[in-house]
């Protein structure tokens, strides 16, 4: 189970609150650039990250967030 932002989402929001650029988005969060670009890039987000987003821009976790579970690959037919 991982957590993934909705980039989407957030780059409209930052955007609303006049923070364009990934360092305009570190400075506002307290998050650093290198964060927040993983994120953006699709990568997993750790509770701090999400506790810093949510709390800076005063959104519901589901607003910025999605829980992602592993699908397990499908088994090969075997040939009886």
């Amino acid at each position: 189970m991982s957590i993934h932002l909705r980039t989407v989402a957030f780059a409209d929001l930052a955007a609303l609150n006049g923070h364009h650029t990934y360092e305009q988005q570190a400075i506002a969060t307290g998050l650093g650039i290198g964060t927040i670009h993983r994120l953006r890039s699709g990568g997993p987000a750790s509770s701090t990250s999400v506790a810093a987003i949510v709390a800076t821009y005063g959104v519901d976790f589901s607003d910025l967030f999605v829980i992602e579970t592993p699908t397990a690959a499908p088994t090969p037919a075997v040939a009886a």
